[in-house]
Parts: structure tokens; C-alpha cells; sequence
């Protein structure tokens, strides 16, 4: 499920925080359904037991590869995108740069 959770992720790089955290939940709902977790168990606790990381840094982990991988593409179209370069001005919350 997780590939279908972060699809597109790589350009989530203004989504709000309220986004983020609903993939959270989902993601943390469907490791709770997996393990049959019972409700006393914290979430993190679950996902430090299985190895697997918060959506978020997951997530900024496919977007840094993303960007440091257009170089090395072969698409004529990827190789003329701009490079990232975050506005500090927004109010949103900038994934590639929170950690």
C-alpha cells in the first residue's frame, strides 16, 4: 500500500502539513490493521519494531532521489526541468527542506 500512498510524492514539495498527517494516519491505520496492534501500543513504537519510517521522511526520501536522479535521466523533457529551489516565503511548510 505504501507505493500507492506516496504515488507523485517527489513533487508534494508545498503540500500542506494537514496532507502530510492525513497519509500519516492512513498509513499508521493500515500498519495497526496489519500487526493487529491493540490500542495501548503507540505508533511509533510499531514502526521502529518493523523498520519502516514516518510517511514524511519517506517521502522526502523518494523526492531528494528524485531531484538528484534528473541529471542522469535519459528524458529530453526531465533533463530541462528547473532545479528545485524552495520560496522561503511561503507559509506552507517545505517537505524537502523540514526534517
Amino acid at each position: 500500500m505504501r507505493p500507492i500512498l506516496a504515488y507523485a510524492s517527489p513533487v508534494w514539495g508545498y503540500a500542506a502539513k494537514s496532507n502530510i498527517n492525513i497519509q500519516d494516519a492512513m498509513q499508521n491505520s493500515l500498519i495497526r490493521m496489519i500487526v493487529k496492534a491493540t490500542r495501548y501500543m503507540h505508533n511509533d513504537d510499531i514502526r521502529k519494531s518493523l523498520k519502516i519510517d514516518s510517511f514524511k521522511s519517506h517521502i522526502q526520501k523518494i523526492a531528494i532521489n528524485f531531484f538528484n536522479d534528473l541529471q542522469a535521466t535519459n528524458d529530453f523533457n526531465m533533463q530541462n526541468l528547473s532545479q528545485y529551489t524552495p520560496n522561503d516565503n511561503t507559509k506552507r511548510r517545505r517537505i524537502l527542506l523540514d526534517s
